[in-house]
C-alpha cells in the first residue's frame, strides 16, 4: 500500500490529525526556534514517566506540534536520536475509543507497537500502529479526555 494512501482498517476510525510530534535532544533549545523564533505558543512541558519522555506541545493556530525529548537514557526517544537524529517522530491522530481503534486494527491484521492503549500526554489514552502497516510512518491513536470532546 503506498505511503500516500491509509490503510482501509483506518477508514471510519480516525476523526482528524491530533499533532505531529518531532523528536528533539533538548525542548530548551527546540523551544528558541519553535516559539521564539516562529512565534508559537508554548503549551509548557509535561514529563511522561511511561514513556520517558518530555513533551512540549506548541500551537501555530489550530495546528499542534509536539517536541520530545528522551528524559532518560533508555527512552525510545533516545534511541530514535541516536539512530536517525532530530526529525518527524510520528503522526498522531483522534480516535473516539482508542481500545476499539486498536481491536479494529489488530482484526484488519495491522501490526500494532501496543495491543491495549496506554497513557499519553495531557490525560489522553494512546496506542501506536508499527510504521511498517502505515506506509513506513508511525502512528500515534489518541482519545482526548471526555472534557475536551
Amino acid at each position: 500500500m503506498g505511503a500516500s494512501v491509509p490503510h482501509p482498517a483506518l477508514a471510519g476510525l480516525v476523526r482528524g490529525l491530533d499533532h505531529v510530534a518531532i523528536a528533539v535532544p533538548s525542548i530548551a533549545e527546540a523551544r528558541k526556534v519553535y516559539v521564539g523564533a516562529l512565534g508559537m505558543t508554548d503549551g509548557g512541558i509535561e514529563h511522561v514517566a511511561d514513556q520517558k519522555v518530555n513533551v512540549l506541545m506548541v500551537h501555530a493556530g489550530a495546528q499542534r506540534i509536539e517536541l520530545v525529548e528522551p528524559a532518560a537514557p533508555d527512552s525510545p526517544i533516545s534511541g530514535f536520536l541516536a539512530k536517525r537524529g532530530p526529525g518527524l517522530h510520528h503522526l498522531a491522530y483522534v480516535v473516539d475509543d482508542v481500545a476499539a481503534a486498536v481491536a479494529a486494527l489488530q482484526r484488519a491484521g495491522l501490526r500494532m507497537i501496543d495491543a491495549a492503549p496506554r497513557p499519553g500526554a495531557h490525560d489522553t489514552r494512546i496506542a501506536f500502529v508499527h510504521p511498517s502497516a502505515t506506509g513506513g510512518v508511525l502512528t500515534e491513536l489518541v482519545e482526548l479526555p471526555r472534557r475536551m470532546h
